[in-house]
């Protein structure tokens, strides 16, 4: 097995991953402890299928592939375009045959917070190898609901703007900067309500860019308006953004993934990350959560547990370009990968910025706060404007 791990970690980026992007979320939820005692999980017999669906790549096709084939079981894989798609289809005839998913850290805050019924609580004795997480990851707030763990976290990161430094020399100081006539035709957009209107909410200076009024929903929208013209086309995911950028129909990506710089390095092709000085960008971080109801719950449990070892975390990380959230892992990852992140903020308790900036909308409105449907349909707008 540690050979393979060793392999898995020396090997290729796999350059076929496209990654979550942002959804529906919410404040709440004090914080509590995530992990409990350590304690011997009871052998279990696996084997037979395992449901997953999130984001592409995190089923770890690569990483686990000889522990999945020891086990004779089945990944049966399946990717979302946006993190509310596990939601629809667990209301619509999903429940029952969902195993695996991974919810976004605003997303899982938002359904716990809602008492919202997607994730079932996990027991911590099934997952040994989660004592090794961060502090930050040991203490989430958006991971736990009345002193219940609902989420093992696997990789973490930001969502910078990514630009061929041969047309730009740095980003400009906000994200309203972008309507400059100059970045005509060399923009790409991710196909993301959330992050893109929290990024241009902050950009105009909104003192809670996640919480929005109707008319300010439709200031920021005004604001959008005036840089769509410079916008080559709208990408599916990140991969899409990053194939856009490679074949050169855009230059610079707005709410990009440091992992594109890598997708574009093996391809022949130079990009780098950087974010406007004034706004910023922000953070996510990734879990693995069981669903109500999931048939195979030992095969998960399995999986999840050889997932967050050292070992595993580091080549999932790696072969993701992300962040990885345990400690052990940091050491084994390769620095061109590792130096992309601020690990500070997970060395701390509550996760630094992780755990304090809400990038998204709440589920239902709040007085005058209007609620994460409504962004949907000012996206929607935007798009075909």
């Amino acid at each position: 097995m540690k050979e393979f791990l060793r392999h898995i970690l020396e090997s290729k980026l796999n350059e076929d991953v496209s990654r979550r992007r942002f959804i529906q979320g919410a404040a709440g939820l004090a914080t509590l402890t995530v992990l409990g005692a350590p304690a011997m999980a009871e052998e279990k017999k696996l084997g037979g299928p395992l449901n997953f669906l999130g984001w592409d790549g995190e089923h770890g096709g690569n990483v686990a592939k000889e522990f999945l084939a020891k086990n004779n079981i089945q990944m049966q894989a399946s990717f979302q375009s946006a993190a509310d798609e596990a939601l629809t289809r667990f209301n619509t005839g999903g429940r029952g045959s969902m195993d695996i998913l991974t919810p976004n850290k605003d997303f899982q805050r938002a359904i716990l917070a809602a008492n919202t019924e997607l994730f079932q609580p996990l027991d911590m004795a099934r997952i040994p190898s989660a004592q090794g997480l961060f502090p930050a990851f040991k203490d989430a707030p958006w991971l736990t609901r009345d002193g219940k763990t609902y989420g093992i976290p696997m990789i973490w990161g930001d969502e910078p703007c990514v630009y061929n430094p041969a047309k730009w020399d740095a980003m400009p100081e906000k994200y309203t900067d972008f309507a400059d006539p100059k970045y005509k035709g060399e923009l790409v957009l991710l196909d993301d309500p959330f992050g893109n209107i929290w990024l241009f909410a902050k950009s105009l200076g909104m003192k809670e860019p996640n919480r929005l009024t109707a008319a300010e929903l439709e200031q920021v929208v005004e604001a959008m308006l005036k840089v769509k013209p410079n916008v080559v086309t709208i990408g599916a995911s990140h991969g899409d953004m990053a194939d856009v950028m490679v074949r050169g129909d855009a230059s610079l990506g707005i709410g990009g993934w440091a992992y594109q710089t890598l997708i574009a390095k093996d391809k022949g092709v130079k990009l780098v990350v950087g974010s406007p000085a004034k706004d910023g960008t922000f953070f996510w971080s990734d879990a693995y959560a069981l669903a109500v109801d999931a048939p195979n719950v030992d095969n998960a449990y399995a999986f999840i547990d050889f997932i967050t070892l050292p070992e595993s975390n580091a080549a999932l990380a790696k072969e993701l370009g992300s962040g990885c959230t345990v400690e052990k892992a940091f050491d084994l990852i390769d620095a061109s990968v590792r130096d992309i992140y601020p690990y500070d903020n997970v060395r701390q308790p509550g996760g630094g910025i992780l755990g304090t900036q809400i990038v998204v909308p709440p589920q239902n409105p709040e007085g005058d706060i209007v609620g994460s449907a409504a962004w949907v349909e000012a996206w929607q707008k935007f798009k075909v404007a």
